[in-house]
């Protein structure tokens, strides 16, 4: 076990090449940067240990070690008694000196000392090298995935709006800027899905929400979800239309209409998906938010056994208030557990698998 080493070891791109063309026996080579970035192109062989905030936090706190972390087949090395070398990389820092103590590379450097005997940097990060080895790199380049999965605000083919229920619609930006289109479906309240996409100037603030997120595998969806439920129900109890939109109406916008589905009408997530989906063939939810609507559909399921302990009838939920009844929604109690990491999830068209991360719902 080594402790800190100051000044941190680091490794060019040109010795790195050489102890991959090697062979086996090389060093384990750590991927620091989100699943996304490490999906679309990282180094051979290299494994991930996703850059999250919840990933730093465990590590903060010790609830998690760097074992659980590796993939299964690194593992070993982890434990091998035998001393192991490690280098571990980011996208381009070129000197660990200047970085942040509570970075996320510097606590997983930390953590990464005190169970290997050489812990390197990769100097200049996956950049300088993908950029002088491309040859020992393996996935998509860059520059055909972008960071995000859907660039805020850039034309989108758009397939016009899509009537989920009678008073929910789900569409995308350009549908949502089209004032003659909104106002032919008789749609007043709008609930934006993303960080930057602009309000509609004919809609007003009390009829507005928006959900600051953008779609890629590390954003948090779920604590949003009973907020977006009620505006949603807000505009039914109003006998208004309301529009659920994103960039292009297919992952973040769609995974809160289908959340609103499995609420409000008692769906499995499997079954509220092909709700969706059959209205709107070109939904396709990122498998981050997939992960997230299985979590959400455990938490109702809780909120079901709680209401039944307390003496409220079991069963399938009853649809939403009618006007007259006016009584509002119940708030669902926090997740009782942290999903595994996202990049786990898998989802067939019509069906759903494992489970996202959700943090402390936003004030």
């Amino acid at each position: 076990m080594a402790g800190d080493r100051l000044p941190r070891k680091v490794m060019d791109a040109k010795k790195l090449a050489s102890l991959l063309r090697g062979g086996p026996g090389g060093p384990l080579v750590i991927d620091s940067r989100s699943f996304v970035e490490y999906n679309s192109w990282h180094v051979l062989s290299s494994v991930n240990i996703c850059c999250s905030k919840l990933v730093k936090r465990r590590l903060q706190q010790g609830k998690v070690t760097i074992a659980e972390l590796i993939q299964p087949a690194a593992r070993s090395q982890v434990e091998a008694t035998e001393p192991q070398d490690v280098v571990v990389y980011d996208q381009s820092t070129r000197d660990a000196s200047v970085l942040a103590a509570d970075s996320f590379l510097s606590i997983l450097l930390s953590k990464l000392d005190g169970c290997f005997d050489s812990v390197a940097i990769l100097t200049g990060g996956f950049a300088t090298f993908s950029s002088c080895f491309p040859g020992l790199c393996e996935g998509k380049p860059a520059a055909l995935l972008p960071m995000s999965l859907s660039q805020p605000c850039l034309p989108v083919p758009s397939v016009g709006l899509t009537r989920i229920l009678p008073h929910l619609y789900l569409g995308s930006q350009k549908d949502v800027l089209n004032k003659d289109l909104m106002t032919q479906n008789g749609i007043s309240y709008v609930l934006n899905a993303s960080n930057s996409c602009p309000k509609p100037d004919f809609i007003c603030e009390s009829r507005f929400m928006r959900v600051p997120i953008n779609d890629n595998y590390c954003e948090k969806l779920l604590p949003w979800l009973d907020k977006s439920i009620e505006f949603i129900d807000k505009a039914k109890l109003s006998s208004c239309q309301v529009i659920v939109h994103c960039l292009a109406g297919i992952s973040r916008s769609a995974t809160i209409a289908i959340a609103y589905i499995m609420k409000t009408m008692g769906m499995s997530s499997d079954d509220a998906y092909r709700f969706v989906k059959d209205r709107r063939p070109s939904i396709s939810p990122n498998f981050n938010f997939l992960g997230q609507l299985l979590e959400y559909e455990r938490s109702l399921k809780l909120l079901a056994v709680l209401q039944s302990d307390a003496g409220t009838p079991s069963g399938t939920p009853e649809p939403p208030p009618s006007p007259a009844a006016g009584a509002p929604l119940p708030r669902l109690p926090p997740p009782t557990s942290e999903s595994a990491a996202t990049g786990n999830a898998a989802a067939r068209e019509g069906g759903l698998s494992t489970g996202g991360e959700p943090p402390a719902p936003p004030t």
